[in-house]
C-alpha cells in the first residue's frame, strides 16, 4: 500500500490563500448526481490503475465509491500525482479527495479532514543483502535515506544531522535505488511497499521486520476547507460503512483488515 504523503510549510500557507475557489456544496452534488473524487494511481493498494482495464482500483477508490452509493449520486475520479492531491481539492477541481494522504495539523490547516478510515505506521525498505538492521528511527544517523517527496517520513527525516535524504515521486524509482544501492533504506508505508514487492515480484529489497514505528498515522478523505455539509455527509457515509459491513469487506478485499479505523 504505498500511500504518499504531503505538503507543508509555505506550501501549506499558498494553499490556504488558494482555497475556496470553486467548492461545490453538498446540495449541488445532489443535484447534479456526481461527485468529483481526486485520487493517485501512485499508491498501490490504495490506489492505482489496473493495467489490463486501465480502471482506476484500489482501497481508497473503493472507500470513495461506498461514500458516492451512500450519497445517492455516481462518483467521477480523477488521477493525479501524489503532489497534485491538495492543490486539485483547494483549487475546486474535486468536491473529495480519497487517498493514502496522512492527516496532519499541518495539512488541517489548508483542508477539512473527515474521520479516520485507516492507519499506519512508517517502515523501514532495505536491500536483501543489507547486513545492518534498523531497530528504531536513531539507527538511520548517517545513512542514505529515500522518502517520497514532501511526505511525512521526508519531515520525520529531513533535519536527522549526517543523514543524506534523497526524495522521490514513487516508490518504484525508490525501490530500484535501495536495490542498486545508491540510498542504504527508504521509510515507507509498508502495506503499499508489500503488495508492490508481492504483486509485482520485486526482487532484491525487503521490509526491515525488526524496524518498530515511531508512530501511527491516520488516513481519511478530505474536502475543501469550510465545506461543512458535505464533510458531514462523507463522515455519515463512512460511519454507515463501518456499522454495515461494507469497510470490513474493502479491508479484507485489499489484505487490510487490521488496518481499519474502528
Amino acid at each position: 500500500m504505498k500511500f504518499k504523503s504531503i505538503l507543508l510549510g509555505a506550501a501549506v500557507a499558498g494553499l490556504l490563500i488558494q482555497s475556496g475557489a470553486g467548492a461545490r456544496t453538498l446540495d449541488e452534488v445532489r443535484a447534479e448526481k456526481s461527485l468529483a473524487v481526486v485520487t493517485t494511481a501512485s499508491a498501490p493498494p490504495h490506489g492505482f490503475k489496473n493495467p489490463k482495464s486501465n480502471q482506476l482500483e484500489g482501497i481508497m477508490v473503493d472507500v470513495a465509491a461506498g461514500v458516492a452509493k451512500h450519497l445517492q449520486v455516481s462518483d467521477k475520479l480523477s488521477d493525479v500525482p501524489f503532489s497534485g492531491l491538495i492543490p486539485t481539492l483547494t483549487s475546486g477541481r474535486a468536491d473529495v479527495m480519497s487517498a493514502p494522504l496522512f492527516i496532519t495539523e499541518e495539512r488541517a490547516r489548508a483542508i477539512d479532514f473527515s474521520v479516520p478510515v485507516y492507519e499506519w505506521g512508517e517502515g523501514v525498505v532495505v536491500s536483501d543483502k543489507a547486513a545492518k538492521q534498523y531497530a528504531r528511527f536513531e539507527d538511520m544517523q548517517g545513512q542514505r535515506v529515500g522518502v517520497l517527496v514532501d511526505s511525512v517520513q521526508f519531515n520525520m527525516i529531513k533535519d536527522m544531522p549526517g543523514t543524506k535524504v534523497t526524495t522521490y515521486q514513487d516508490y518504484s524509482t525508490l525501490l530500484a535505488d535501495v536495490r542498486a544501492g545508491r540510498i542504504d533504506l527508504g521509510i515507507v508505508d509498508p502495506p503499499s511497499i508489500l503488495y508492490q514487492i508481492q504483486t509485482k515480484n520485486i526482487p532484491g529489497v525487503k521490509l526491515d521486520t525488526g524496524y518498530q514505528p515511531q508512530r501511527k498515522w491516520q488516513v481519511g478523505m478530505a474536502v475543501q476547507k469550510g465545506n461543512t455539509a458535505l464533510l458531514e455527509a462523507v463522515n455519515a457515509a463512512l460511519a454507515e460503512m463501518r456499522k454495515n459491513g461494507e469497510m470490513a469487506a474493502i479491508g479484507k478485499k485489499w489484505g487490510v483488515s487490521d488496518l481499519i479505523s474502528k
